[in-house]
């Protein structure tokens, strides 16, 4: 059984990378970009899509 998952929260550990590695909060255009980008995802592209972008920001952070 798949369990359920509140839309409006499935987005934040993406937008909290989003917001960490900018050092800024979004802005609601953004916030709404994000929202609408990761609505269409499921857990398994929710989960790549996360650790990708870990990947990207551990190796910026390497070679600063």
């Amino acid at each position: 059984m798949r369990p359920i998952v509140d839309h409006d929260q499935k987005g934040n550990e993406i937008k909290d990378i989003f917001e960490n590695a900018l050092h800024r909060d979004l802005s609601e255009e953004e916030d709404h970009l994000i929202t609408n980008w990761v609505q269409g995802f499921n857990r398994e592209e929710r989960a790549t899509i996360i650790n990708m972008m870990k990947e990207l920001i551990n190796q910026h952070k390497r070679h600063d």
